[in-house]
């Protein structure tokens, strides 16, 4: 597979269309989902076959308050590979991309990600762990407390907080 990483906003148009309409089809159903105003995401990690798009996961690049104290965190949403393609381990790929593209981007920062039940022993192959603390996002409404699995992928292996509070959408 091979691995293109991409700003969204330098995608052209039909290319964040291509993407949109996979996470509608992905997501569009799921009532956590539903209930939110979601970010949109600062980057694109897409895996193609044969020139055929076959696997994405997004990033969402911001400054949060964790603790009350500003700290860099790395989204990690719309993990996403076609139904035809599962499998065959082209997410675990993008996934490991992400995390090596944090870990240079910012080796002080945090990955942060939403996840369904049956996800979490996914993502803790890689190294994610669960948040127990509480998580505050934004919603059109005012903030919010996150009410479903939330993990972090601490980069400088140091950190343990209470609370995080997204400072926007959650992603």
């Amino acid at each position: 597979m091979r691995i293109e990483r991409h700003l969204i906003s330098l995608l052209p148009a039909c290319r964040q269309q291509e993407l949109k309409n996979h996470v509608d089809r992905e997501f569009g159903s799921v009532p956590i989902v539903l209930e939110h105003v979601w970010a949109d995401p600062t980057w694109a990690f897409m895996g193609f076959v044969d020139d055929q798009l076959v696997s994405f996961l997004n990033i969402v690049d911001r400054q949060v308050l964790a603790d009350g104290e500003a700290k860099h965190f790395f989204g990690l949403n719309n993990v996403i590979t076609d139904p035809q393609h599962r499998g065959q381990g082209y997410s675990t790929l993008l996934n490991r991309n992400a995390i090596e593209f944090m870990s240079e981007s910012d080796p002080n920062a945090c990955g942060f990600l939403f996840c369904a039940d049956d996800l979490i022993s996914f993502y803790s192959n890689f190294g994610w762990k669960r948040f127990d603390g509480e998580v505050t996002v934004s919603q059109p409404s005012g903030d919010k407390r996150w009410q479903s699995n939330a993990m972090f992928y601490d980069l400088s292996g140091s950190q343990s907080w209470k609370t995080i509070h997204l400072c926007g959408l959650p992603w």
